[in-house]
């Protein structure tokens, strides 16, 4: 076995390229360069459509958020409406029968007795 055939490399090709081998390696440098750009438009274009359609969204949220914050004092100035009207109800109803009992000559203590939300139950 020969020591020096073992170890033997081949050297790389160092002679200049030819002209057609040249153009050919442009040639494909170019191509290379423009699938990336390709590449990069399409990843752009994919950005922006999602991106328009985050956009959209966060307006369609907003507006029902919006309507959902005024449907919620809507309902807020319902309660106190009502509320209000119970508790007239209540002076109305405590007023009457003082009436009633007065006409009929009872006399009953109301010892100030006035709207309690839980006081009827």
């Amino acid at each position: 076995m020969d020591s020096d055939s073992d170890y033997e490399t081949e050297l790389p090709d160092t002679s200049p390229p030819t002209p057609i081998e040249a153009a050919s390696f442009n040639l494909l440098v170019q191509r290379v360069e423009e699938f990336q750009r390709m590449h990069q438009l399409e990843t752009i274009e994919r950005l922006t459509t999602e991106n328009t359609k985050m956009q959209n969204s966060i307006v369609k949220y907003q507006k029902l958020w919006c309507s959902t914050i005024k449907l919620l004092e809507e309902a807020y100035q319902a309660l106190q409406l009502l509320q209000g009207a119970f508790e007239n109800c209540i002076d109305e109803d405590i007023a009457a029968e003082k009436d009633w009992l007065t006409f009929w000559g009872i006399k009953k203590e109301h010892r100030g007795q006035r709207y309690s939300p839980a006081g009827w139950i």
